[in-house]
Order: C-alpha cells, then structure tokens, then sequence
C-alpha cells in the first residue's frame, strides 16, 4: 500500500490517516444540512404491466429517506416531532402540537394503569396480611393446646 503526501501529513499531524475505505458521497437534506454517506445502491427491476417491457438499472436508496443529491433552493422546515420535513412552519408547529398531545394521553393512559395496579398490588397486600394475621392466631391456638396436652401427660 502506498501512503500519499496528504496522508503521509496526516500520519505525522495526527498518528494516523484515512486511508480508504468505502467512497463517501456528498447528500443534502432538505433543510439544507450536508450528509457524507455510503451511497446504498440497490438494482431494480420493473416491468410495465400494459407493455410486459421489462426496465432495470440501479438506484441509490439514501435518496428514499429524502435525502437530496444537491442542495436545496428552497429549504424546509425540520420537524423534531417526527424527524421528518414539512412545507411550512406551521405544519411543523402543528406536528409538534399532535406528537406532545399523543405523548399526554398515552402518559395519562400510563398514570391511570399504574395507579389501578398500585391499587390492586395495595389490595393483595391488606389480604396477605389478614391471612398472616389469621395463621399466627392459628398457630397460637395450636401452641396453648400443645401446652395443655403436655401438662396433662405430665400429671
């Protein structure tokens, strides 16, 4: 393997170089950010039903998470709600609005469950101990009859 120049510098700058590796592509998302990528290609085949004509070629599947191959011209709002992009801001806004709603009921949902299982759990415990409390006072009895047998055996 032979070292070039720049990564002869970068041996010496840094202790190591990049040195191959798979080619990185450059993408874009479409709120303008830069992505450098393992381009994923995948063959297609697709067959025209009216035709029967049958097409292939190769496509590169980063582009199906929206990724662009060029900068946008006109950039889109990022979504942090669903980590996608939306026309406008107030789609975005109101993604917001419908994933913070969602996440309220499902934790509500989640309070409520909790709640009847706490007070189930709370319920098996006050049984459990109405069931102790009748095995020691069983278990009394059974020592003072004990008792009794044995001082008549004694006389």
């Amino acid at each position: 393997m032979t070292v070039t120049a720049k990564e002869h510098q970068d041996i010496k700058r840094n202790g190591f170089a990049y040195t191959g590796g798979l080619p990185r592509r450059l993408y874009w998302t479409p709120d303008g950010r830069e992505i450098k990528a393992i381009p994923s290609e995948r063959e297609f085949r697709r067959t025209d039903p009216e035709t029967q004509e049958v097409t292939t070629g190769i496509r590169d599947a980063n582009l199906d998470k929206g990724w662009l191959t060029e900068p946008p011209k006109n950039p889109l709002p990022y979504c942090s709600g669903c980590t996608n992009w939306h026309a406008t801001q107030e789609e975005v806004d109101e993604c917001i609005d419908r994933k913070e709603a969602t996440q309220r009921k499902y934790d509500d949902q989640a309070l409520k469950q909790q709640q009847g299982e706490a007070m189930a759990q709370a319920k098996e415990m006050d049984d459990l101990k109405v069931e102790v409390q009748e095995l020691k006072g069983s278990i009394h009895e059974l020592i003072s009859q004990n008792k009794k047998l044995m001082e008549k055996l004694e006389e």
